[in-house]
């Protein structure tokens, strides 16, 4: 399998595969320079995972109380993007929280952290391309759910739902994060993104699915989020068992905060950032 280089600060460099705007062909031309100054401050926030959704498709695919909201336009198809992260946002996240402790004090500290940047950059990005349009976010995180992120990956081509209930990106493998959906008052996408076809070759291309199932078996299925935190290290290694991405796997403390939610993990990570920058 072919490997990007990685920058010398360890990052993932600009340009990389899991970056590329394959999905914007279906976008109509009168939102394309939307869509752009989108993902650019998506990007330069680490939100770097943005890819066209196509609304009816999806709306179609889910419950009625996870569809997605109508403008106030009236479209049928908007413009929608599901946004994601791989682990270069961990680090900036840090930082934040280093630099100003009391957020790091809130309950779910990076679900609030990834509103606020997100909310930041889609506004900056609709005041620059779009000025006036409206917008609204749907949080992968809200519960109970008001979007099905792992379906809308799926169908935007983002990533391969696999049979694992993982979602398997083609460069980052199962190392990403899904945060949330936009929608914006403009012209989107009428049906599936035809890249959504390459994530399902993920099966042939890594050996994903029998991987994962074998893993699977071996964790169990968690009764709640308590038990899925007490025993995270099993599905850990279901994470662990797909080939696909492996150099973009999260380190240890970061690992520990994605399945834990334990502050002392995020204290552990923000001494460490802070001691390194005091070096």
């Amino acid at each position: 399998m072919a490997t990007t280089p990685q920058a010398p600060d360890g990052r993932d460099p600009p340009g990389d595969a899991g970056d590329a705007a394959s999905g914007d062909a279906s976008v109509p031309a009168t939102s394309r320079a939307l869509v752009a100054a989108l993902r650019a401050a998506l990007t330069a926030r680490d939100l770097a995972l943005v890819a066209p959704l196509a609304v009816p498709a999806y709306d179609a695919a889910v419950a009625p109380a996870q569809r997605l909201p109508a403008p106030p336009s009236g479209r049928a198809a908007p413009l929608a993007l599901v946004i994601g992260n791989h682990r270069a946002m961990w680090p900036r996240f840090v930082a934040a929280m280093a630099a100003a402790p009391a957020r790091a004090a809130v309950p779910d500290p990076l679900d609030a952290w990834v509103e606020a940047e997100l909310a930041a950059a889609v506004t900056a990005a609709i005041a620059a391309a779009a000025p006036g349009t409206t917008w609204v976010a749907r949080y992968a995180h809200t519960l109970p759910p008001t979007v099905a992120i792992q379906r809308a990956a799926a169908i935007a081509g983002l990533a391969h739902l696999s049979p694992s209930h993982l979602c398997v990106h083609p460069t980052y493998g199962p190392w990403i994060g899904l945060r949330a959906v936009v929608v914006v008052d403009a012209d989107g996408a009428r049906a599936r993104s035809a890249a959504g076809a390459a994530a399902v070759r993920l099966r042939a291309r890594g050996g994903c699915a029998d991987a994962f199932a074998a893993a699977a078996v071996a964790a169990g299925v968690p009764a709640g989020t308590a038990e899925l935190a007490a025993g995270w290290r099993r599905w850990l290694a279901v994470r662990d068992a797909c080939p696909v991405g492996r150099r973009h796997r999260r380190d240890e403390v970061q690992l520990r905060y994605h399945y834990t939610k334990d502050p002392a993990a995020l204290a552990e990570a923000i001494a460490a950032a802070t001691a390194a920058a005091d070096r």
